[in-house]
């Protein structure tokens, strides 16, 4: 046998997976409808986990870690495809946000950030000595937005910016980059509404992650699979409960009033430990 007759058989069995995955796949549409009348969960991890076990139960163990990986891909797969019918059949996307633009009038910035702004006129702002006190302004009414810079690219973020919009339950509306002595900066302007427009190009997330094995690549490989394209990812560590664990800040290159993202956006928030929408908003500026 040489290595044409090897690839013969390899067209032949990958006919046969490609028929068994369509007749797999029907089945996940049948357990989608379902659990979509029931409003049954569609993750379940103790009862993957179980699967897994019986059906690697007596595999070679020189082809048990390819199985075993082959069997969670399938089932992610699954998955997916069940959010996003699960999305058509119950409309239950669990975030709200509005589909147009908030005018702001009054603008809080710390003191030392003021120099930024060359988009508001200086009579229109606030100035305040923390990015705590934007919080504070915003949610009191004082101001209807706020602006700092988030990061500075290739040098770090503003972890003190980033837990506001976490904590406050604040959103970017507008992000600009803009470089200053060789540095290139991320300036956004935040609010308390999630606002998402046509010409959106990115949103702006925060997800904590189930402290196990494997749990980072399941996320940032279900992200692939919607064909979507991470611009920036980061995480902070904090300590909760007398452990340590992860916050992860993720921007995508992606408009949240799509079916698909929206689809991407239900299933993180079911597949996650915590999920928040920090932003959407068009990037203006090079990278």
């Amino acid at each position: 046998m040489d290595l044409s007759d090897v690839r013969k058989n390899i067209d032949r069995v990958d006919k046969e997976i490609r028929q068994l995955f369509m007749e797999r796949m029907i089945l996940a549409d049948q357990v989608a409808c379902i659990k979509a009348e029931t409003e049954d969960t569609i993750y379940k991890p103790d009862r993957e986990g179980a699967i897994i076990k019986k059906q690697t139960e007596g595999v070679e163990p020189k082809f048990l870690r390819e199985y075993t990986a082959l069997i969670k891909r399938i089932m992610e797969i699954s998955r997916k495809y069940q959010y996003g019918r699960t999305m058509e059949l119950r409309h239950c996307f669990p975030f709200e946000y509005i589909r147009e633009k908030k005018e702001v009038h009054q603008l809080a910035m710390i003191k030392e950030e003021l120099y930024i702004c060359d988009s508001y006129s200086k009579d229109s702002v606030i100035t305040v000595d923390s990015y705590e006190d934007i919080g504070k302004s915003i949610k009191n009414g004082e101001s209807d937005a706020g602006m700092g810079i988030i990061e500075e690219i290739g040098v770090g973020v503003s972890d003190e910016l980033h837990m506001l919009l976490v904590n406050q339950n604040l959103y970017i509306t507008d992000c600009i980059v803009r470089e200053e002595r060789g540095i290139r900066k991320k300036i956004v302007t935040f609010t308390d509404q999630l606002e998402v427009l046509p010409e959106h190009n990115r949103v702006k997330i925060m997800f904590e992650c189930p402290n196990r094995s494997g749990s980072i690549s399941s996320i940032l490989s279900m992200i692939s699979d919607y064909g979507v394209n991470l611009t920036e990812i980061h995480s902070r560590p904090y300590e909760e409960a007398d452990t340590w664990n992860y916050m992860f800040f993720a921007e995508m290159n992606a408009n949240v009033d799509t079916k698909e993202i929206r689809a991407l956006l239900y299933q993180l928030s079911q597949e996650t430990m915590r999920l928040q929408i920090l932003g959407s908003y068009l990037c203006e500026g090079d990278f």
